[in-house]
């Protein structure tokens, strides 16, 4: 569908969505989306518990678990990279859709595992759709919601990774140490049904007016803009009067002679513009941020309770540390989302990862179980509250029609890391034991930390639209680092 003659055209849809409060229809958007990442870190976390049990079981060595803990995030990457392309192509809705139905078909398989090489293969299955939800979650909330607060509002949506986190720890504690053989599978079928019942809820999702537009589809962004409005005004709150036609700036909804569209560009072709004029810098910067930090975080996060029992704790202990790790998680997406707008994403981001550092170290020389239950909080904290910011920062540096691919992009790579930081802290832990785990984390949180402050973008306050065009924003942008 095309506008009609009388019809608002794109810039002025995008104005109003931008205009809105944050009403009913946007925070249930984030309930719907951060459902989602609730199932996601539970999912990804759930096995580091199980890993502890299983590797007792079936008398796995530490590489063999390491590949073990490596499996479902080879399916991440997978899913990551399909979901970003496909979401930029048929929908961001779909996606999120399918992803689920895929998640849920192959966990439920993996209950049922009989050795190593089976359940590596149904994580990795699952890790597919898992994988492609992520990637796709935050574009698709980041295009509805006002841009006075979207990294706030972001960043509360990603507390529910933290509550995942939590409820795993708790599952391991009630369902996996008492009874570790039927406890794991059982696990499984409880991060698997759950999900049904999301998906059923999800059947109401809108597809994302910024999407429509991209595609030329104006009528039924309208459409789904006048809904929006709708809703808020029978929630109690202002709307506020449409933009007159010629009043929208330059930091509105966009519509400037240097805006680039995709609308029909393949998705071959979309890849190579996340490194075309303009991109090449971002991308660089985000695909080594993610990797940095997903192998620090997923190396530490799925190898703590392993790495505990392996220095001499019990598995009710270190499943309640790691628990109460995952609990620290949330005040620490609160306070990073809180202050990244006033502070600015990039800069929340970097502090937070260089308090990941000086906890990471501590962590590794600790000697006594007090200082590494104080000191895994605080890690858990602060590395938790560099998600909360970096995810909207993905989202808001790329153009809508490629916003889901690079972010995909950046997933991808994040995965990478998540893969090789297991494998590899299995023989790092054999030969260097313990403190040298942490040593390898401190350094790929120090690079990471660099990377950004030095070559990173500002983007809080700013619309969408605002960051598009490379021609007209990126000299001011790399100018205000």
């Amino acid at each position: 569908m095309t506008a009609s003659a009388r019809g608002p055209s794109a810039a002025e849809l995008l104005a109003r969505l931008d205009r809105l409060p944050q009403s009913k229809p946007h925070r249930r958007l984030m309930l719907q989306g951060g459902m989602g990442h609730l199932f996601e870190a539970y999912d990804g976390v759930l096995l580091g518990y199980a890993a502890s049990a299983v590797v007792t079981i079936w008398a796995l060595d530490s590489t063999v678990a390491g590949w073990l803990l490596a499996s479902v995030f080879i399916g991440y990457l997978i899913g990551s990279l399909l979901a970003g392309v496909l979401a930029d192509w048929i929908g961001r809705r779909r996606v999120l859709m399918y992803a689920l139905f895929v998640y849920v078909v192959f966990t439920l398989l993996a209950a049922t595992a009989s050795g190593p090489g089976e359940l590596i293969l149904w994580r990795v299955l699952s890790g597919i759709g898992i994988g492609a939800e992520a990637t796709t979650i935050v574009p698709y909330i980041s295009e509805f919601l006002p841009r006075r607060n979207r990294g706030r509002s972001i960043g509360r949506t990603m507390m529910f990774l933290g509550v995942g986190h939590a409820l795993a720890g708790l599952t391991a504690v009630l369902v996996i140490s008492p009874q570790p053989e039927p406890g794991w599978r059982i696990a499984c079928l409880s991060g698997a049904l759950p999900v049904l019942l999301l998906l059923w809820w999800r059947r109401t999702m809108v597809e994302s007016p910024r999407f429509l537009i991209d595609k030329g589809r104006i009528d039924e962004a309208r459409e789904i803009v006048e809904r929006i409005e709708r809703e808020t005004a029978e929630a109690g709150d202002a709307v506020p009067a449409p933009p007159e036609k010629g009043a929208i700036g330059s930091e509105g909804a966009g519509g400037g002679e240097d805006e680039r569209s995709y609308h029909g560009t393949n998705p071959l072709r979309r890849m190579a513009a996340l490194w075309g004029p303009g991109m090449a810098r971002r991308s660089t910067v985000v695909c080594l941020l993610w990797f940095a930090f997903q192998a620090a975080q997923y190396g530490y996060g799925t190898w703590l309770p392993t790495l505990l029992v392996l220095k001499g704790f019990t598995i009710s202990t270190s499943f309640a540390f790691a628990m109460a790790g995952a609990v620290a998680q949330i005040p620490g997406y609160y306070l990073a989302a809180s202050i990244s707008e006033r502070l600015d994403r990039k800069w929340t981001i970097v502090i937070f990862l260089m308090g990941s550092v000086g906890c990471a170290a501590a962590l590794g020389t600790a000697g006594d179980a007090t200082s590494i239950f104080c000191f895994n909080i605080a890690l858990s904290f602060c590395m938790n509250g560099v998600a909360s910011p970096l995810y909207a920062y993905t989202t808001e540096i790329y153009p809508t029609g490629i916003r889901t691919s690079g972010m995909g992009m950046a997933s991808a790579m994040a995965r990478v890391g998540a893969i090789l930081a297991p494998v590899v802290i299995g023989y790092v832990q054999a030969d260097l034991g313990f403190g040298g785990v942490f040593a390898m984390l401190c350094g790929l949180l120090f690079f990471g930390s660099v990377i950004l402050a030095v070559f990173g973008l500002r983007t809080a306050g700013r619309s969408l639209e605002g960051l598009e065009a490379p021609g007209r924003s990126r000299p001011g942008d790399f100018a205000r680092n």
